[in-house]
């Protein structure tokens, strides 16, 4: 027993030393200049920009801090750099036919450090940015905070030398045809439903709110933020013609909807069981995630769907807990296909255009990127769950014994 524990520490002080070293390694790429990266690494064509979402993140990438008291772990990604997370392989050009290989760059900071010093959060996606240029990419997409924090990539326009994009355009376009997956699963008539918004003032969900209301035939729309964006809330209400639209800013009113929407940048557990209405069925974009896990066994009457894309051919050899290794963010997604097209530019970046949308959908069709399989908090939904979620739906005279 003894020896055996022996041989886990010295295999836990190994792993930790060869992550330490590929970390200092980064922190010499990202103040050398960019011959030096060559000489280092493979050079990137495009890179995706992550963060930890919470602590427990941190100790999947170095396992030695699980051992570390928290306040420790803290001070450890505040004052960290950023790191070469993991290569992107498997995307291939679609002119050339060539590979191209990417990067997963990694910002330290949790969301509550982003949120608690908002200048050192704009520094570390800078540097993170920064790190992504020293590797040769000439584009680099934002993930989770990093949009907001860095004013939806305006920040970083004038500052680096390197196409920059949100992936507002290719998660408002998934959102959409997990919408119309979801309607057909679950048999509703999207017409007498109600459909709310949560972070409908927000940068995604105002033309999240747009695009619903013109796209899609719904009962009715519920738009949902905090009470300082209400006068935001009463004016993309008046904006919306199409639809009866309703404005609240309290979450019990999602009691009465029947498809949640969630596109905040809040780092709380802001959707809780009291919330929610018999057989709803939430879409969850938020990282870190609004929703909280215990919904899964408090309320088995719901469901919470991730929303993820598939990317087929494509691996992050990331740890991200997904299913499938060709399993996506859909701002990843973005900057897939931005860089499979050659895009060299700017894309998703500042004032939102629909135009964007309906471009990446076209792309993300030739190249059969798709909705992802269905999942809840990364694991697969079982069919029986559908079948159950899906009686919650069905007209009274197809439950009632004939």
């Amino acid at each position: 027993m003894a020896r055996k524990r022996s041989q886990n520490w010295f295999r836990l002080f190994y792993e930790t030393l060869i992550l330490f070293l590929a970390a200092l390694r980064d922190l010499f790429i990202l103040w050398s200049p960019r011959f030096v990266a060559r000489l280092l690494v493979r050079k990137g064509e495009f890179a995706f920009l992550i963060h930890p979402r919470d602590l427990s993140d941190v100790s999947r990438k170095y396992p030695v801090m699980d051992r570390l008291p928290l306040g420790w772990i803290e001070n450890f990604t505040r004052f960290f750099w950023p790191i070469i997370g993991s290569r992107i392989v498997g995307l291939k050009s679609i002119t050339t036919g060539k590979e191209k290989v990417g990067y997963i760059v990694v910002c330290p900071l949790t969301p509550e450090q982003m949120h608690y010093d908002k200048r050192l959060a704009k520094k570390r996606i800078l540097q993170t940015t920064r790190l992504a240029e020293k590797l040769g990419c000439k584009l680099i997409g934002l993930g989770a905070l990093s949009t907001s924090m860095s004013n939806a990539g305006e920040y970083l326009i004038d500052k680096v030398n390197i196409g920059i994009t949100t992936g507002y355009a290719y998660t408002i376009a998934i959102i959409l045809q997990m919408l119309d997956e979801v309607v057909d699963t679950f048999g509703m008539d999207l017409q007498s439903k109600t459909l709310a918004i949560v972070g409908a003032a927000g940068y995604m969900g105002v033309p999240s709110s747009r695009i619903i209301a013109e796209q899609k035939k719904v009962g009715k729309i519920l738009l949902v933020d905090r009470p300082a964006k209400r006068p935001m809330l009463e004016l993309l209400r008046k904006e919306i013609q199409t639809t009866t639209t309703e404005v609240s800013t309290t979450l019990q009113s999602l009691r009465q909807a029947d498809i949640v929407i969630v596109v905040t940048n809040s780092v709380e557990v802001l959707i809780k069981p009291e919330h929610l209405k018999p057989g709803a069925v939430v879409l969850d974009d938020s990282q870190p995630r609004n929703t909280s896990k215990d919904l899964v066994w408090t309320r088995p009457d719901v469901l919470i769907l991730d929303v993820i894309a598939n990317a087929p051919g494509i691996n992050c050899n990331f740890p991200f807990g997904f299913p499938h290794s060709d399993d996506v963010f859909t701002c990843c997604g973005e900057v897939l296909l931005l860089s499979a097209h050659e895009w060299k530019d700017h894309f998703a970046v500042g004032h939102f255009d629909e135009q964007l949308v309906h471009q990446i959908m076209k792309w993300s069709q030739s190249m059969e990127f798709k909705v992802a399989q269905f999942r809840s908090f990364n694991d697969l939904v079982p069919k029986e769950k559908v079948e159950y979620i899906k009686t919650f739906h069905q007209p009274v005279a197809e439950i009632l014994p004939q």
